[in-house]
């Protein structure tokens, strides 16, 4: 059973400024949740959840609340949601580390909440542990980044930062971006460390931001499209970039 209270809240957390004010973002479905579960990644406030989702911990029994199919479609913000939801806690910000023998992402004014989920989703698949965002990107406590992250979310850390003083320090890395008047992908020799800015999907890199890339990369085009979904060009780059460096030590 859930109290109209309960309701409420959990609706108001469907709209990013109250997420932010109270510090607490949703996460849906079984295969997720299960894993934020299991990570210890973050602290759950509370679970909902219908009859056919087991929880065995005790701890977390004390805040599940068993609701039926009907109360689960109120307070979810998928059209078909799965068993179950939770009210999670963001974590305190922590302080970021650069090695300058690993590779990064960073992310510049990405907007569309599925390329950035599916970006998140991409870096864990290539072992790369950490993204730097823009502030004006989408939060990725956005439902629709956390569903479409596929709980890489749990395993890859994530920082808002101010991009462009971050990269007018000295990283000691190569400053990859991807450009429309950069280098031939295919033909390109990427060092096997270093940072790969995206830009957002209409405009790709700012400005203020593409004077500190070191090293611009083009996808060649073999057909008429205008441009590549951002997240689709992040996927292809990192992927010839570790298929450069693939066995080496």
């Amino acid at each position: 059973m859930i109290s109209k209270a309960q309701i409420k809240h959990i609706l108001s957390l469907h709209n990013k400024k109250n997420r932010l004010e109270e510090k607490l973002f949703i996460v849906e479905g079984t295969k997720i949740v299960t894993e934020l579960i299991a990570s210890n990644t973050y602290k759950i406030h509370s679970i909902y959840h219908t009859n056919s989702f087991d929880i065995t911990q005790k701890d977390l029994k004390k805040i599940a609340f068993e609701i039926n199919e009907k109360e689960l479609e109120q307070i979810s913000t998928l059209s078909n949601p799965n068993q179950v939801l939770a009210l999670v806690h963001l974590n305190e910000k922590e302080i970021y580390t650069i090695d300058a023998n690993q590779c990064y992402i960073a992310l510049d004014e990405i907007k569309d909440p599925g390329n950035m989920g599916t970006i998140i989703r991409t870096a864990e698949w290539f072992g790369i542990n950490t993204i730097f965002c823009s502030s004006t990107c989408v939060e990725y406590t956005n439902p629709k980044v956390i569903m479409a992250s596929m709980g890489s979310f749990l395993r890859v850390k994530i920082y808002y930062i101010n991009l462009e003083k971050f990269l007018s320090e000295d990283l000691n890395m190569p400053i990859i971006g991807a450009s429309l008047q950069g280098e031939n992908l295919y033909e390109s020799t990427m060092s096997k460390n270093g940072l790969l800015v995206i830009g957002s999907e209409s405009h790709g890199i700012s400005k203020n931001i593409e004077k500190y890339i070191t090293k611009s990369i083009k996808i060649p085009e073999f057909g008429n499209a205008e441009s590549l979904n951002a997240s689709i060009a992040n996927a292809i780059i990192i992927s010839e970039w570790k298929r450069q460096h693939y066995g080496r030590k």
